[in-house]
């Protein structure tokens, strides 16, 4: 293998080793063979390491990382990126899992638009058993190539950039932006891809290119009452609209993304008390008292109610989704498992 692959696939995990195959025997079975797989162990206690040792032994391009001791979410997602070698980095969370097409067509992407700092594709959401629920993050074009000034301009609009195994990263690019932030455990992708789309442009295909797999244990899932994604909410855009003066193009961004994530949070905060969950409600309106714009916040809180029933009403909800299609499958179905597996 040469030491300076095409791509990297960036692998954290912790605990995973129930979905680890899957996921490696998706990057196994990509059409394009130019890759290097790191796995980053963030010291797992089940079968972690054993799995992933046989695979590296088996093929070379496979690179297992074990921590000494837990960096955290976040810290072992920093590490897993910044062991790769490859001119692109694809992150892939342990629980989900590639198309076949995936490298071939990301990289493919990157390779056409040398300006491009990152890429996306849309994704096939699955339910914890892998069976294909439906397809998300859709811009309704096969392609979006969108400047990185105009990509904040849409996430002051409240769009966001996709999850952590969305994205493709020009590794350049996230050596110059600082990489991933370990100070922002529920928003680090987020946050990344606002610092990427300084540096250039972002790209998106509607082509469904990995599986993100619904499960309890996910990180998206866990401590949802510590109310981290909140407080991340309103970090990421104090820490990325700067420097800003009043009624600049960064204040602006900040005023309106701050305010819209006021609104959401307080009515969201209302709506819960309403359903008897009263400290999580109070623990929600505390965040956005002590981080939020209540100045415009509060005053767009009417607006944001009305534009929200109109959106569960007419179904018109962002991103918008399409019924995945039987030929998506199952891992079972798309994925052969090494016998090795299966012993273990």
């Amino acid at each position: 293998m040469s030491s300076t692959p095409l791509v990297s696939v960036c692998v954290p995990t912790y605990n995973y080793a129930r979905f680890l195959p899957d996921c490696i025997e998706s990057v196994l079975q990509q059409t394009m063979p130019d890759w290097e797989l790191v796995i980053t162990d963030d010291a797992s206690s089940d079968q972690t390491e054993e799995i992933a040792t046989r695979y590296a032994a088996e093929d070379s391009r496979i690179r297992y990382i074990r921590n000494p001791v837990r960096l955290g979410m976040n810290g072992n997602l920093k590490r897993a990126a910044e062991s790769g070698r490859g001119r692109y980095l694809k992150i892939l969370c342990a629980d989900d899992w590639l198309a076949p097409r995936c490298l071939e067509a990301l990289c493919a992407l990157m390779e056409s638009h040398p300006a491009a700092a990152l890429a996306t594709s849309a994704e096939v959401r699955t339910d914890a058993a892998g069976i294909p629920l439906f397809v998300q993050f859709l811009f309704g074009a096969p392609l979006t190539v969108i400047s990185g000034e105009k990509m904040l301009d849409r996430m002051a609009r409240g769009d966001g950039f996709g999850g952590n195994s969305s994205l493709m990263i020009r590794a350049s690019a996230y050596v110059e932006a600082g990489g991933y932030d370990p100070q922002r455990p529920y928003a680090g992708d987020y946050d990344l891809a606002a610092r990427l789309c300084r540096l250039g442009d972002y790209i998106h295909s509607d082509e469904p290119l990995f599986y993100g797999r619904s499960h309890q244990a996910s990180s998206s899932s866990l401590d949802p009452k510590k109310l981290l994604d909140v407080a991340d909410a309103f970090a990421v855009p104090d820490k990325n609209f700067r420097p800003r003066h009043f009624l600049d193009r960064e204040w602006r961004r900040y005023q309106r993304l701050t305010t819209l994530l006021t609104a959401r949070y307080l009515l969201t905060a209302s709506l819960e008390f309403l359903r008897g969950h009263r400290a999580y409600a109070h623990g929600l309106a505390g965040v956005v008292r002590r981080q939020g714009n209540i100045v415009f916040g509060i005053p767009y809180l009417p607006a944001h109610a009305v534009a929200r029933l109109y959106r569960r009403v007419t179904r018109r909800n962002d991103p918008c989704r399409l019924r995945a299609e039987p030929w998506m499958g199952t891992p079972n179905q798309q994925i052969t498992k090494k016998s090795l597996t299966s012993t273990l």
